[in-house]
């Protein structure tokens, strides 16, 4: 099968691309920064190509789609941060939504295109604050944005599905629960626990954790298992469909730390620091994947204990690269 990846350099993106090449894929991938020179130094087999492009540009991408003519798309290019998305809500709502807009239209030009399968990957976010008795959360609970990060992607979503409506694409959405593994950056609440904790056990910073909000309960999936249920969705998914993705059980951010500094070997301080707290934060978000499963197949296989110990890994790898660099230096 040919298929488009947006957003293929970015964490989620770099994952779902070598997902793709080792099923056998025909794989175009496109981002706006970072396309490497030469992807087979990255362990990139010949049937991925990368290109530089911007969902921004309406013409430049419905020529890219008029000569690749994909047979099913990945779109997981994104604004991805709640965070930031308070502090540049225009530039999140541009991107998400007028970047899938552009996406969808450039695919409604011909029959050909609009054949292609689609997948819009969205967030559970979307779903809102919700009390504890209405979790888990399934594909008919509520959407009810409390960001605008979370705004953009219902938005993302629904506009996916109205294409399938109204002109017949085969458009799915995946709303993803929270999701994390090696390579994902710093910025995020997981990665920043585990970096911490990696300079700490290194002797590299004082055994001090400063933390936001940690009275909060998160549905959380290695990355790996993520870009598989992706796959399963183009696969085996129906059009017109929204499938969660998620574990199905809860991970406080309290319990996650308590991981990772028990990492360390050392005695960690914690400290709440304001600058890191949201406007508005949603205490407790669990999903139910019983859609996912049922239809595709799709179970996790990483467990929670294995995600945090790569995730920690990958950060105390990384360190040390950093470290005999300086002192190479």
């Amino acid at each position: 099968m040919r298929v488009l990846v947006t957003g293929a350099r970015g964490f989620v993106g770099r994952h779902l691309v070598r997902e793709l090449d080792d099923a056998g894929y025909e794989l175009l991938a496109i981002d706006i920064i970072g396309i490497p020179e030469n992807p087979g130094a990255e362990g990139h087999s010949k049937r991925v190509v990368f290109e530089r492009v911007d969902l921004g540009d309406a013409v430049g991408l419905e020529t890219l789609l008029d000569a690749y003519a994909p047979e099913a798309v990945f779109h997981l290019a994104a604004q991805s941060s709640a965070a930031r998305s308070f502090e540049e809500p225009r530039e999140t709502l541009e991107t998400n939504i007028f970047g899938t807009l552009n996406l969808l239209e450039a695919l409604r030009g011909s029959i050909d295109k609009r054949r292609a399968r689609f997948l819009s990957v969205g967030s559970c976010e979307e779903y809102g604050q919700r009390g504890t008795e209405e979790m888990p959360l399934t594909e008919r609970s509520r959407v009810e944005p409390v960001s605008p990060y979370a705004v953009s992607k219902a938005a993302q979503s629904m506009l996916s599905l109205q294409y399938h409506a109204a002109f017949g694409m085969a458009c799915m959405v995946a709303r993803s629960f929270n999701h994390t593994g090696p390579g994902q950056s710093g910025r995020f609440v997981l990665p920043a626990f585990a970096k911490q904790c990696a300079a700490i056990k290194a002797g590299l910073s004082e055994p001090v954790m400063r933390v936001g909000n940690l009275e909060v309960t998160r549905d959380f999936l290695d990355v790996r298992d993520i870009v598989r249920a992706y796959r399963l969705i183009i696969e085996k998914g129906r059009p017109g469909a929204v499938y969660n993705v998620c574990r199905g059980e809860g991970l406080s951010l309290s319990d996650a730390l308590m991981s990772f500094t028990g990492m360390t070997g050392r005695e960690v301080t914690v400290e709440i620091d304001p600058d890191l707290l949201r406007p508005v934060d949603v205490p407790l978000l669990v999903g139910d994947s019983g859609r996912l499963r049922e239809e595709t197949g799709w179970t996790p296989l990483i467990s929670t204990g294995r995600m945090l110990e790569d995730l920690f890994t990958y950060w105390e790898d990384r360190i040390a690269d950093e470290e005999r660099i300086s002192q190479q230096d």
